[in-house]
């Protein structure tokens, strides 16, 4: 089966390809048709490991009419190009850093707002590059603290990890049903939306280029996350101001990470947001709209 990854018709208009650092990276701008609006802080929103740039798709619309906004699928993921190579997140930052110098004027300055994996990529573009980050907003990542869930442990056993993500391809209710986990609740969402995400998982499963961009980046994170993600000291340097957000119920990284990644950044502010998992983009796309537009 060859996955579509078809584009969600709100965000149609937004659609562009763009070469940076060697790759071609599908991107939302919600400027690229309009050649007068270039806000001087865009809002770069990067998605977490395993998902696309459609995961905002509720709130590039809210977030438009005020800001520019840029959104990739990030290397390896969705309809982006998908190296073969370990997947980092001094890889990822890289990658960011060729798309904003392929968009932006030279030195310009980005919001950065990521989520989970996002979110640490956001972090590591920041520390490499702190004069193209204006703001940060860090949403359900990266954890801090907390255990892996059970199940993706076998996800770190080569073979075994992914003879068991190739196990979703046998029913699609099975792959839909591997998304509860990451939602407050998954069944509340807008039909329209749930639709589309189920849609989109059987798109993921049956992707081998995006399986192996997963499993590298997964397996990379986790064994680095045993020594730390970031070296000592390198958050408390941090002098940007930085939101973090986090859902009360995500059972993924349970809040608790959020409290310590906020006693890790100097004066950074915890908004928690109630009946919201993992994914507040998707689950409380309004309150995350006003948290990004306030001055």
């Amino acid at each position: 089966m060859k996955p579509q990854f078809r584009v969600p018709p709100a965000l149609e208009p937004y659609r562009r390809e763009v070469r940076a650092g060697g790759l071609k990276l599908h991107v939302y701008d919600a400027s690229a048709h309009d050649p007068s609006a270039h806000d001087p802080s865009p809002v770069l929103l990067l998605h977490g490991l395993g998902d696309e740039a459609d995961s905002w798709q509720r709130l590039i619309p809210l977030l438009a009419p005020h800001r520019r906004v840029i959104a990739p699928d990030l290397p390896g993921f969705g309809r982006s190009d998908h190296p073969r190579r370990a997947y980092t997140l001094a890889f990822f930052a890289r990658a960011v850093r060729g798309l904003l110098d392929a968009l932006l004027p030279q030195g310009a300055k980005v919001t950065l707002a990521g989520n989970s994996l996002g979110a640490a990529i956001a972090l590591r573009f920041a520390l490499d590059h702190p004069g193209r980050a204006e703001r940060l907003f860090l949403l359900d990542g990266p954890a801090m603290q907390g255990r892996l869930n059970p199940r993706l442990m076998l996800f770190l056993l080569p073979v075994l990890g992914e003879r068991t993500y190739n196990g979703f391809r046998r029913d699609q209710d099975l792959a839909y049903a591997s998304l509860r986990p990451y939602y407050h609740d998954l069944e509340a969402l807008p039909p329209e939306l749930r639709g589309f995400l189920r849609e989109r998982v059987w798109d993921r499963v049956w992707s081998d280029d995006q399986r192996r961009a997963y499993f590298s980046t997964f397996r990379w994170l986790v064994w680095k996350s045993l020594w730390g993600l970031f070296k000592p000291g390198e958050l408390a340097g941090l002098r940007l101001p930085t939101t973090i957000v986090w859902g009360r119920q995500d059972h993924v990284a349970p809040a608790g990470s959020g409290q310590a990644l906020a006693q890790a950044i100097p004066a950074s502010r915890l908004v928690l947001l109630d009946n919201c998992g993992h994914l507040p983009q998707q689950e409380k796309p309004e309150e995350l709209a006003r948290l990004l537009l306030e001055p």
